[in-house]
């Protein structure tokens, strides 16, 4: 697919309103980044559906690039979904405080293997964002498998429980107060070796859910 006729700048104006301001009300970019998500489609994966690089997901999802409108249909598509259940997606909107007990939770991960693991974010979803947060909230012998590898930088901080953590092969033991830095290219997992529920702070970059 030749990308520069499938893709239309977001700073040209295609009349009152502009394009862009379009875009920015429809939030297409953060409703394909959500749709992708819940599918548990990764971005190269999606790139390869549709026929396109990895590079143009990623500016499609940031807001970078509108998709024309043939483009966005055989990305709804490549997702399984249609154009109604498409713009009916409700991300979350960018805030500066989130209460506790209101914050978004996801039992499990759709793109990284393991059970036992619940997801509650700290950075609202959104294309855009630069910095991904949550705490992990691990049951006693829950697991996090996470082979997938990207360019960035990770680290996480032990709020309770035991966490059994292995980067690159090699395997630490954490506890409350303990906390860890890697860079995101090596593969990571972990374990509750309990007793009771592990509770941890991970954060990234870029963002990659």
């Amino acid at each position: 697919m030749d990308e520069a006729m499938a893709i239309r700048s977001p700073r040209r104006p295609s009349g009152p309103p502009a394009q862009e301001e379009r875009a920015e009300t429809l939030q297409i970019g953060a409703r394909v980044r959500y749709a992708r998500m819940l599918k548990g489609v990764r971005a190269r994966e999606l790139a390869e559906r549709v026929g396109c690089t990895e590079s143009m997901i990623s500016k499609i999802e940031n807001d970078r690039v509108v998709p024309s409108l043939p483009m966005l249909q055989k990305i709804i598509h490549s997702l399984e979904t249609d154009m109604a259940t498409f713009f009916g997606l409700t991300p979350q909107n960018s805030s500066v405080v989130q209460r506790a007990g209101q914050r978004p939770v996801t039992e499990t991960d759709p793109i990284r293997g393991g059970t036992g693991v619940r997801y509650e974010r700290l950075v609202p979803f959104g294309s855009g964002n630069l910095l991904e947060a949550n705490i992990h909230v691990v049951s006693e012998g829950g697991a996090k498998v996470d082979d997938i590898t990207h360019q960035g930088e990770a680290l996480g901080y032990v709020i309770e429980g035991q966490l059994e953590l292995t980067i690159d092969g090699t395997t630490y033991l954490l506890g409350p107060g303990d906390s860890f830095f890697y860079k995101a290219h090596l593969t990571t997992r972990y374990r509750n070796p309990g007793p009771g529920t592990a509770r941890l702070v991970w954060v990234n970059t870029p963002q990659i859910h």
